[in-house]
């Protein structure tokens, strides 16, 4: 579906390109930034399957928020990250 993105300039673009609305938003959230980033990674490598990528990262990140807040250290996440995918 294609999204219509007015910047403060006037700018208009029109996209279903999750890199090209990753591209033009203004992010300051840390964690959006890595998901920003990420998508980016996933675009220069791939050139495809940036909002994919993102949604998965969003749902890792969702999944893991309250094992994070009852004190589960982050590195074991990564830790089991590397390990589903190898």
């Amino acid at each position: 579906m294609d999204k219509l993105i007015h910047d403060d300039k006037g700018a208009v673009t029109i996209s279903n390109d999750g890199a090209t609305i990753m591209k033009l938003l203004d992010i300051v959230h840390l964690a959006t930034k890595i998901l920003a980033d990420i998508a980016k990674s996933q675009d220069s490598e791939v050139g495809d399957g940036t909002t994919t990528v993102v949604l998965l990262a969003a749902e890792f990140l969702r999944e893991a928020k309250p094992f994070i807040e009852d004190g589960v250290h982050s590195q074991n996440f990564i830790k089991l990250i590397f390990y589903i995918i190898n």
